[in-house]
Parts: C-alpha cells; structure tokens; sequence
C-alpha cells in the first residue's frame, strides 16, 4: 500500500522547481482559497484545528465539485516528475498487488526489468487485469474522477466502490500488508483493517507500517492494537544528516528486500 509519501521522492524534469503536496501542503492551499483575506498565521491554525477532509469539504461546499477536482490537477506535479530510484526499487520486487490512495501516474511509469503491472483505475478494471495490477483506490490523474478527498466521498466509499473495497479486503485475507509512505490512519483504511480484526482476531497476515517512525509510546501502542506491525527504520540513518532520512532509510530497506 503506496502512500503520499512516497510520490516526493520522484525525480524533477529540467526546471521544474514545484513539489509534491503533502496533505497539509493542500489543505493549507485550500484555506487559503477560502480565506484569502486572514494572515498566513491564522490559515495555518484553521489547518491545525481541522482534518485536510474537512477542509476539502468546505471547498467543495464554496467551489463545487469541478473546481475541487481541478484543484488537485493544478496542485500535483504529475507531469512533471518521472519516477526516481525509489520507485524502481520498490516495483522490481515481486508483490502479489500495489494498491496506492495516491492520484498521480508515476508508479505505473515506472519500468523495471521482468516485471509487468497492470494499472486499475477504475472497479470495473478489476476483472480484466492480470496480477500483478496497481490498483489506484483514491481516483487517478488526469481524468479517473472523483478524487477521493472529502467527508462525503470516504462516508459514500464503500457503497459507490465496492468492487475496491471487496478486493483490499481479499488481499488482506491472503497476502502480508507492507504500508510505504503511507501513515495507517486514511480512514478506508483503517475501517478495512478493523473488518480483518472483526473477522480473524489477531490471526490474520502481518501488516507493516515502514518508514523512519517519529512516533510516541502511545502512537505504536495504539498501531499495534490495530495489528500493525511498526518496522521503524531510523536506526539506519547515516550519521552525517546530509542526506533526507526517510528516502536514505527506505531505499536500504527495499535495497535489503
């Protein structure tokens, strides 16, 4: 399961000096939008006090659907990345699947020897596509709409994808989970993992959660009630700090696998 996190370790075309958004990144810019006269200081708290889906609610709500979808086009760089080592790295390794929550296309460019990956953008693909797939949960760039963003779109989730929804939950049954650039806390994800919970206890297949992992005792406590397994690699950080710690770690640990 491919996360946010993982799309700003692409590589730039010549010139291109805008990033990947993380999830703060878009809510902050959505505020902006909806508050264009308060300070910089003020947007920022209205970020801190509510969910990046409550504030894409409230865009959708001031801006309608169209201009919210246009949003995350104008936002996300897609065209103008390629995908970087790390992508390679994770892609020439045997999964059964990659599901991604993830809207841009740069898992599926990546080229790896040996390996062939059929895309799935939308439910009724599913059938059709060969395993290995990359299964893109969350709606893809440019045009597989909705974008999964809003309190409306995860509480509608299960009735309008359920053909993705029942193919999470039949990987979960059969195959181990890695979570790469992912945080675990995506609400569809944590109501799947609940239902493995709900249906086999503690005796389902491992799910990991990978990454150099800033978290307190009760973070990991709480991850671990819910069956993750925390792999934190922050022990494999260089000591000199000259290099970004969550790309340096993460590419030992695929380059180890």
């Amino acid at each position: 399961m491919v996360g946010a996190g993982f799309s700003r370790n692409a590589e730039p075309l010549p010139g291109v000096a805008a990033c990947f958004p993380t999830w703060q990144d878009l809510a902050r810019s959505m505020v902006g939008e909806l508050r264009p006269r308060e300070t910089a200081e003020e947007r920022q708290a209205r970020v801190n006090a509510a969910t990046a889906l409550r504030i894409a609610s409230e865009y959708e709500a001031a801006f309608g659907r169209g201009r919210l979808d246009l949003f995350i086009r104008e936002q996300i760089p897609d065209s103008d990345y390629v995908p970087g080592r790390l992508h390679r790295l994770l892609m020439q390794l045997p999964w059964a699947d990659v599901f991604t929550t993830n809207y841009d296309t740069l898992l599926e460019r990546t080229e790896v020897d040996k390996r062939i990956y059929h895309p799935v953008t939308k439910a009724s693909e599913l059938t059709a596509a060969f395993a290995p797939r990359i299964v893109k949960l969350h709606g893809s760039l440019p045009s597989q709409t909705p974008f999964i963003i809003s309190e409306e779109d995860y509480r509608t989730y299960p009735r309008e994808f359920a053909p993705f929804v029942n193919s999470v939950r039949q990987s979960l049954l059969e195959n181990s989970f890695v979570l790469i650039g992912f945080s675990g806390d995506d609400p569809n994800f944590l109501e799947w993992t609940g239902w493995i919970r709900d249906e086999l206890g503690c005796h389902h297949a491992p799910i990991y959660l990978v990454g150099p992992l800033p978290l307190g005792n009760a973070e990991r406590m709480l991850l671990e009630r819910r069956g993750v397994k925390l792999i934190d690699l922050s022990p494999l950080a260089s000591s000199n700090g000259t290099r970004d710690l969550w790309a340096e770690t993460v590419e030992q640990f695929l380059g180890s696998l």
